[in-house]
């Protein structure tokens, strides 16, 4: 615990000059970056050059793709260190959730105490709606509103409300924190496969136009911008499934 709050303490000092010495630029300043040149920049040759109509796919996952790429790590990394830090937590037999209510009748410890048919049938009824529109987001994120992002949060909670409130019948398989795990890493990869790609066809790190295979540049970036929103997908669905998991296996629910 003194560990991490020295290393809180040490990252805090590092950004508190960049923050009351003025070494950044001030908001709403004209003449900064963004506002002189940059998100003109954007809003003119988003289209041409992305091929996409979406400002703000062509953006997070063209324009500053890198970026994006280390958030992406970052979450990844998050549900890692939750995994391992739970890992040496109690047990799950003893952090069992009784019913707070005396009025309640007695249930068995770890019985579910709010249980009903409609429930069940609501929540087997949405998950496939959920799906559905999770993979419509994905698809059309590029041309529209939504993303990667969006997907994965979309099939994680899909996957949550399996495993939370119908556990003794779930309606998709069981999937363990380290399966959960390695399909965040997958997609993390997937990210960081499209630039080491564009390595490959001899240009920069995510240089959509320089994928080693001859279709018009356009097309190059289409196809860069759908591999990482389906890597970004990976990511988030296999951290939220991680995360839920690790907790899981230390805390019963009532439902």
């Amino acid at each position: 615990m003194r560990k991490a709050i020295g290393i809180i303490l040490i990252c805090a000092a590092l950004i508190l000059p960049f923050v009351f010495f003025d070494v950044l630029p001030a908001i709403g300043d004209p003449a900064s970056a963004p506002n002189s040149h940059v998100s003109d920049y954007y809003i003119e040759h988003t289209e041409s050059i992305a091929n996409s109509p979406n400002m703000v796919t062509a953006v997070i996952v063209d324009f500053r793709a890198f970026d994006t790429l280390l958030e992406t790590t970052v979450m990844f990394l998050a549900g890692v260190c939750v995994m391992i830090i739970l890992a040496g937590v109690f047990k799950t037999d003893k952090r069992i959730i009784e019913p707070r209510s005396k009025k309640m009748k007695k249930h068995k410890k770890g019985e579910p105490v709010f249980r009903g048919i409609n429930k069940d049938v609501t929540i087997t009824v949405l998950q496939p709606i959920i799906l559905v529109y999770a993979i419509y987001v994905l698809f059309h994120g590029e041309v529209s509103l939504g993303g990667g992002f969006q997907a994965g949060a979309l099939i994680g909670t899909v996957l949550l409300l399996d495993a939370m409130a119908i556990p003794d019948k779930r309606n998709f398989p069981d999937i363990t924190k380290g399966t959960s795990a390695m399909v965040a890493g997958i997609g993390t990869f997937i990210y960081a496969l499209a630039g080491i790609l564009t390595l490959v066809g001899g240009g920069f790190f995510l240089e959509y136009e320089k994928f080693p295979w001859s279709v018009a540049a356009a097309e190059q970036h289409s196809i860069g911008i759908l591999m990482v929103e389906i890597g970004v997908t990976l990511g988030v669905a296999g951290t939220i499934v991680t995360i839920m998991n690790a907790i899981l296996e230390k805390v019963k629910f009532d439902k």
